[in-house]
């Protein structure tokens, strides 16, 4: 034991000035207070993180692990290195090598073309918990300001759902198996590019176009014998996100057309996916706190997402305090299906090491949640 502690505190001392740790251990919490029968009632779980940064002159190595422990339901345990890369920096661009989370999108409740990295069901599947792709990539620098970036994704990993006894198994009385189907019968890599730009002169403004060859981020599912397995089908993806604020409000864009590869087993007919938003913040509504008002719409021609016409309406209340304390409410009414969610969460510290996240949520669908209400919360201890 005593060499143990010799060999960290000397490992700690060789790298402080360039290594950087970060850490949480927290509990979770679920309470599923509207469900179906026969499904759960409850989650209970740990969770731990840790992100690690050792940087150099020009080069950059960044991990970050997740791991859930579930006292309910083994089915969601998992241990996830979530992101493990190397950076190095060239004079016009940045090289990346490993597994890297890549976020795309402007919009508040759906990002229509944050398409590269798949979600992690395990986690929630009602809140957006993205995993690390393996990949390639450059990130090159032009004189304007502005920016290309190129990525190759390397192979697709298992997709992992809730067990049969939660109410977020979407697959009745039958099996579900985690490997997953691919296309026309052949594994291939996924190509991203994407072209950003800042105007600052008249109006700030953030554009960005995009490109995606490979594995759409929508998922169907094939029923072999009494047994579902994830069906991943292949596309080609023209789409563009957008900023622009003026004065106090900050107006939004998502978009983008998706045309279907090919294929025997898949009968998809390409598609739209449009998206906009508005948003108009109070500020000092209450001495430094400000309010947010916030409107999106989604249309899209294709029945692969919930948001096909749905109107978002929501208020965000930032406290603008050490703790980066917020409350966000809003509400989703989906005019196809006359469906309707809705939810409220808090973020916020206790103390300087202790941070809490809550959340009320109702759904009320003709999907096999029919009417769904949940209250978690999440306590994590930084250290």
């Amino acid at each position: 034991m005593k060499k143990i502690l010799i060999l960290c505190l000397s490992v700690k001392l060789l790298f402080s000035n360039n290594l950087e740790l970060r850490s949480y251990l927290g509990s979770e919490y679920k309470s599923y207070l509207k469900k179906a029968n026969n499904k759960r009632s409850n989650n209970r779980a740990v969770t731990f993180q840790n992100e690690l940064k050792y940087s150099l002159d020009s080069s950059k190595l960044y991990s970050k692990i997740d791991i859930l422990k579930d006292f309910t339901e083994k089915e969601r345990d998992y241990f996830n290195i979530t992101e493990a890369y190397y950076l190095y920096e060239f004079t016009d661009f940045d090289f990346y090598i490993g597994k890297k989370i890549i976020f795309l999108g402007s919009l508040e409740a759906y990002n229509l073309v944050d398409i590269f990295n798949r979600q992690n069901y395990q986690k929630d599947i009602l809140s957006d918990y993205k995993k690390g792709a393996y990949l390639t990539g450059i990130d090159y620098y032009f004189k304007d300001d502005s920016k290309l970036n190129f990525y190759i994704k390397g192979f697709e990993e298992d997709l992992n759902f809730a067990s049969e006894k939660s109410p977020y198994y979407a697959f009745g009385n039958l099996k579900y198996k985690k490997k997953p189907l691919f296309s026309n019968r052949n594994k291939t890599f996924s190509f991203l590019t994407t072209y950003s730009k800042t105007y600052d002169e008249n109006a700030v403004a953030d554009i960005s176009y995009g490109l995606f060859y490979g594995y759409d981020n929508y998922i169907l599912f094939k029923k072999i014998a009494n047994k579902y397995r994830s069906l991943l089908f292949q596309s080609t993806k023209l789409f563009t996100y957008n900023t622009f604020v003026v004065d106090s409000f900050l107006f939004k864009i998502e978009g983008s057309f998706t045309k279907i590869k090919d294929d025997k087993e898949v009968r998809l007919d390409d598609f739209y996916e449009l998206g906009f938003g508005l948003e108009y913040t109070i500020e000092k509504i209450i001495k430094n706190h400000n309010l947010g008002l916030i409107a999106e719409y989604y249309k899209s021609n294709t029945e692969l997402t919930n948001m096909n016409n749905d109107l978002f309406l929501a208020l965000r209340y930032s406290l603008n305090d050490a703790d980066s304390s917020e409350i966000l409410g809003g509400i989703i009414k989906d005019f196809e299906n006359n469906e309707i969610s809705t939810y409220i969460k808090y973020e916020g510290r206790l103390t300087d090491n202790l941070k809490i996240s809550t959340d009320l949520r109702y759904i009320n669908s003709n999907s096999y949640l029919n009417e769904h209400l949940r209250f978690s919360c999440e306590l994590k201890y930084y250290f």
